[in-house]
C-alpha cells in the first residue's frame, strides 16, 4: 500500500516536472531561433505595420526603410540583450537613407521595460536549469523502478490543462490577460504599454500580435515534447518490461 501510495505521489511529480521540462526546453529552442521573427515579420503583417506605423514614429525617422535582415540583426541583439542581463540594449542602431545618421533602435523607456524582461528571465533562470537538470534522473528513475505514468493520463491531463487556459483566454479576452499580466509582473512606475508613434520597438515587433504568434507557437513545441517525450518512456518501459517477461 506504502509503495503504491509513493508510485502515485510520484507520478504526480513526475508529470509537473515533464511539464516544467517542455515548457523550459520550448523556451530555450525558441530563443534559440529568435523566436521564429523571420517567419512572423512576412506573413503575420508585421513589415506592413512598420511600413506603416515607422514613418508616424514621432521620435525617430528613417525606419521603414530597414531592410529584413536588419530587423532580424535588430531583434536578435534584443534577444540577447535580454537573455544575458539586459546588457546591450543602449547599442542598438539602424542606419538608412533618411534616418539622419545612426539612430538608437531604444529610447529610454523601452530600455527600462526591455530590462524589466531581463530581470524576470534572470529570475526563472535558475529553475529552469533546475529543471532541465532534474527531468532525465527522474526519467530514468521511473524507468528503472517502472513508474512511468500511462501515456494516456498524462496527454489527458495536458489537453484538460491547455483547454481551460484556451477557454480563460477566449472569455477574457487575450489582450486583457497580456495586459493584466504586465500590471502584475512589471514596477508601476515602469511604463510597459506603448503606442505605434511613439515606439520603434512595439512597431517592429507588431506588440503584442507578435507575442500571441510566439505563444502558439510555444504552446505547440510544449505539446510535442511533452506528449514526444511520455511516448518515448512509455514505449521503453513497456519493451523492458516484454525482455524481462522472455
Amino acid at each position: 500500500m506504502g509503495n503504491l501510495n509513493f508510485k502515485s505521489v510520484f507520478a504526480v511529480i513526475f508529470a509537473v516536472h515533464s511539464l516544467l521540462f517542455a515548457i523550459a526546453l520550448g523556451w530555450c529552442l525558441l530563443a534559440s531561433v529568435q523566436f521564429g521573427y523571420g517567419v512572423w515579420h512576412d506573413h503575420t503583417g508585421i513589415k506592413e505595420a512598420i511600413a506603416k506605423y515607422a514613418p508616424q514614429n514621432h521620435y525617430k525617422k528613417g525606419f521603414e526603410q530597414t531592410t529584413k535582415e536588419q530587423r532580424l540583426a535588430m531583434f536578435s541583439q534584443i534577444n540577447l540583450a535580454i537573455h544575458n542581463g539586459g546588457e546591450g540594449l543602449e547599442d542598438i542602431y539602424y542606419e538608412t537613407a533618411t534616418s539622419g545618421g545612426p539612430q538608437r533602435l531604444l529610447r529610454e523607456p523601452e530600455v527600462v521595460h526591455l530590462q524589466d524582461v531581463a530581470n524576470l528571465i534572470d529570475f526563472f533562470f535558475y529553475p529552469l536549469v533546475y529543471v532541465l537538470l532534474a527531468w532525465p534522473p527522474l526519467a530514468m528513475l521511473a524507468i528503472k523502478r517502472g513508474w512511468v505514468p500511462k501515456l494516456k493520463g498524462q496527454v489527458l491531463t495536458l489537453a484538460g490543462l491547455i483547454g481551460v487556459i484556451g477557454a480563460a483566454l477566449l472569455i477574457v479576452g487575450p489582450e486583457r490577460v497580456f495586459n493584466q499580466l504586465h500590471i502584475w509582473v512589471f514596477p508601476d512606475d515602469h511604463q510597459w504599454f506603448f503606442y505605434y508613434q511613439d515606439s520603434l520597438m512595439s512597431t517592429m515587433m507588431f506588440a503584442p500580435h507578435l507575442f500571441g504568434w510566439i505563444g502558439l507557437a510555444w504552446t505547440i513545441l510544449i505539446v510535442f515534447i511533452f506528449t514526444g517525450t511520455a511516448v518515448a518512456l512509455n514505449s521503453y518501459s513497456a519493451k523492458l518490461k516484454s525482455n524481462r517477461s522472455d
